[in-house]
C-alpha cells in the first residue's frame, strides 16, 4: 500500500467512525420520538400518584416540577416529524454500509498486492 494509498484509507475510516455516531444520534432521537407519548402517560400516572400520598404539599410541588419539565421535553420531542427522522436514519445507515463495504474491497485488495 503506498502512503497516499493509506491516507485515503485512513481518512475513510475517520469518516466512518462519523457516520456511526451520527447514525447513533440519528437513532435516539427517532427512538425519543417514538417513545415520547409513553413518556407523556407514565409522567401523568407518576404525578397523579404523588397527589394522592400523604406526603406534605411542598414536597408533592417539588416531584410533580420535576415531571412536568419532563414531560414538557417529551412534548417537544413528540412534535418532531417522525417521518424524517427515520429518512435520515435509513440515510446513515445506507452512506455507512456502503463506505465500510468501500473500506472492506480496498483493504482487501491492498491486502492481496503483498
Amino acid at each position: 500500500m503506498t502512503k497516499g494509498e493509506g491516507i485515503a484509507l485512513s481518512a475513510m475510516k475517520k469518516e466512518l467512525k462519523s457516520l456511526s455516531k451520527r447514525h447513533l444520534t440519528a437513532k435516539n432521537k427517532t427512538e425519543s420520538c417514538m417513545g415520547a407519548a409513553s413518556v407523556i402517560c407514565q409522567c401523568r400516572i407518576d404525578a397523579n400518584e404523588i397527589i394522592r400520598s400523604k406526603k406534605p404539599h411542598d414536597e408533592q410541588m417539588k416531584l410533580i416540577s420535576v415531571l412536568a419539565d419532563k414531560e414538557k421535553s417529551a412534548f417537544k420531542i413528540s412534535r418532531l416529524d417522525l417521518l424524517k427522522l427515520m429518512d435520515k436514519e435509513t440515510n446513515l445507515i445506507i452512506e455507512h454500509d456502503s463506505l465500510q463495504h468501500e473500506i472492506s474491497t480496498l483493504e482487501f485488495r491492498y491486502s492481496m498486492r503483498r
